[in-house]
């Protein structure tokens, strides 16, 4: 009986350790988008927003996620003040996985942070 060759085409999945992993710099130096209109964001919510777009998280954002961080940065406020559900700390989670703000995320999605931005 003859050995057939296996194909590699169509079902070929790269060893994870070949992977290049994505390397971001631990800062990031694009402009901050302004904040939302729609309401009054409080001091911290507006320090937290510029944090937020100045992480090395942010280097993987474009502006259209603009939205989804003013909602992470309103649940956030609201889960440090007490104010929020256990649904909406899931939702919470969710944001923050999505936008590789989380250690746990960032090992998922194969995002290694540079030792500095010279890196």
């Amino acid at each position: 009986m003859a050995v057939q060759s296996r194909s590699l085409r169509g079902n070929y999945a790269p060893r994870q350790d070949k992977i290049q992993p994505i390397m971001i710099a631990p800062v990031c130096s694009l402009p901050v988008p302004d904040l939302p209109a729609g309401r009054t964001w409080t001091t911290r919510e507006a320090q937290r927003w510029q944090e937020l777009w100045s992480s090395g998280a942010a280097n993987l954002w474009s502006e259209d996620v603009v939205g989804v961080v003013a909602v992470f940065v309103v649940l956030e406020s609201q889960f440090l003040n007490g104010r929020i559900s256990a649904g909406v700390l899931g939702e919470f989670r969710q944001i923050a996985e999505q936008l590789a703000l989380t250690p746990a995320s960032r090992i998922r999605l194969n995002i290694r942070v540079k030792e500095s931005a010279d890196d």
